[in-house]
């Protein structure tokens, strides 16, 4: 009746859950009936007393059994089942479009292709974090601690040697650790912005960005993006008309187009926001992927004006949400504030973990596994796709993103719906652009863009138009 199967790939604590949710859900194991204890059950399978005690746990935590203080392990009550399945099914709440799509993306549910998603597959990361450093979290109490509010000190200063090597002068008292960037976006946000602020934007540009944006009640101006990096004619128009008060942009390896902006365009952006007065937020998620030294805004401004956001999620994976903002000392105390009535402090696990990894060299060394591999992810991707009918835009060799141009005769918002109901995620350029341009563009990650389900698929709605 509980028979496992040995030689399976799937682990027997899997097998077991699986099999125990099946006889409940099939009625041969009614409600009220009495498992096995956890002994009898691991002697009779021939498994570990630890492998049947983690799948009981398992399956009280998904409403199916009930545990009985000296009476062992009963079969749960119906209306309980029902209950937890129907939080569990519960439909998106947001209407959204572009957030509707972030969570596709993170949760990446019935989704075997994630060619829209702008994280790196969790094979590439599978070591990011080596079980030596996890063994140490019990063993220094972390768990036990409350997390500094500004950011574990250690850490900050590590965090600020790493910009001084990059010639960006910063002081650890300096920065402020945050849950990613995202999270760093909204502390500015807060700190430094007022209703009807006008705020300029990249276009295209991160696309969660403005719905963070427009959720403090600014005023959203597009700056187009060019292959050298910001329209410094169009930035110019913007803040003559606007009067900005903050400018987001994103200067290395771009989200969507891939590309970084040049020496002279950076000295371009900070020429006019020393004329027009502005603050300028860098976001530099991705600047641990470039393989050489990049010029920054921060670097040259010596965050004057610049406020420099870095994270590590997209290096580390999506459960590691840390990240931190290196501001001009003045604004520090306002970004704290912020944080407190936010979240009150960080993540004591995540911060020491992070603070191992950069201290002993194994996030240099990692982050060079993954530059690596993506370069030949991209060569391939960029190959691949113009076999099926794209066209890549500016193409680059460093970085997570193809920017991608369909056939005028493709319907990107057909083609959405067939790539998701084929169990592919695509990211269509509409939604990286606030002025609505960029309808015929598909941003697509280099680590999935060869892969034979999404290159059929595209090859059969592309390749034809061509």
């Amino acid at each position: 009746m509980f028979d496992v199967v040995r030689k399976s790939p799937i682990p027997l604590g899997d097998q077991l859950v699986e099999r125990v949710s099946e006889l409940i859900e099939s009625g041969r194991l009614p409600v009220g009936s009495r498992l096995p204890s956890v002994r009898q059950l691991a002697r009779r399978v021939g498994v570990s007393v630890y492998t049947v005690t983690s799948a009981f746990e398992r399956l009280s935590a998904k409403g199916l059994i009930d545990a009985r203080a000296g009476a062992g392990y009963f079969v749960a009550p119906t209306r309980t089942r029902i209950a937890l399945s129907r939080v569990e099914l519960a439909p998106l709440a947001s209407s959204d479009p572009v957030l509707g799509f972030a969570r596709h993306a993170i949760e990446q549910d019935n989704i075997s292709v994630p060619a829209g998603s702008g994280f790196l597959p969790a094979s590439w990361l599978a070591d990011a974090v080596p079980s030596s450093i996890l063994s140490r979290v019990a063993k220094a109490g972390v768990l036990l601690e409350s997390a500094a509010v500004q950011g574990d000190p250690d850490l900050r200063e590590l965090l600020a040697e790493r910009l001084r090597m990059a010639q960006l002068p910063v002081a650890a008292r300096s920065i402020v650790v945050t849950f990613g960037a995202s999270h760093a976006f909204d502390l500015i946000a807060k700190s430094l912005l007022k209703i009807n602020d006008s705020v300029l934007v990249d276009d295209p540009g991160y696309f969660v960005l403005p719905a963070q944006l427009r959720a403090h009640g600014v005023h959203l101006v597009p700056v187009a993006r060019v292959a050298e990096g910001t329209d410094l004619d169009a930035l110019e128009s913007a803040a003559r008309l606007h009067r900005p008060r903050m400018f987001f942009t994103q200067t290395v390896l771009h989200n969507p187009t891939g590309t970084s902006a040049t020496a002279a365009n950076c000295h371009g952006i900070l020429t006019l926001a020393e004329k027009y007065n502005f603050v300028v937020v860098e976001d530099h998620v991705y600047s641990d992927l470039a393989p050489r030294p990049v010029v920054s805004l921060a670097q040259i401004d010596e965050l004057k004006r610049v406020l420099y956001v870095g994270s590590f999620t997209k290096v580390l994976g999506p459960g590691m949400r840390i990240g931190f903002v290196a501001a001009p000392e003045a604004l520090v105390p306002q970004l704290i504030d912020s944080k407190i009535l936010g979240v009150l402090s960080g993540s004591a696990l995540d911060e020491f973990v992070l603070r191992e990894l950069l201290a002993s060299g194994k996030y240099r060394k990692h982050t060079e596994r993954v530059r690596d591999r993506l370069g030949k992810a991209r060569a391939a991707a960029t190959t691949a796709l113009r076999r099926a009918g794209m066209t890549v835009e500016q193409p680059v060799s460093d970085g997570i993103f193809l920017w991608c141009r369909l056939p005028r005769s493709v319907d990107p918002e057909r083609l959405s719906v067939d790539a998701r109901a084929a169990g592919i995620l695509l990211a269509k350029g509409a939604m990286f652009s606030i002025s609505g341009q960029y309808t015929d563009y598909l941003r697509i990650n280099a680590a999935y863009g060869s892969e034979p389900t999404l290159t059929t698929f595209l090859g059969s709605h592309c390749g034809a138009a061509n």
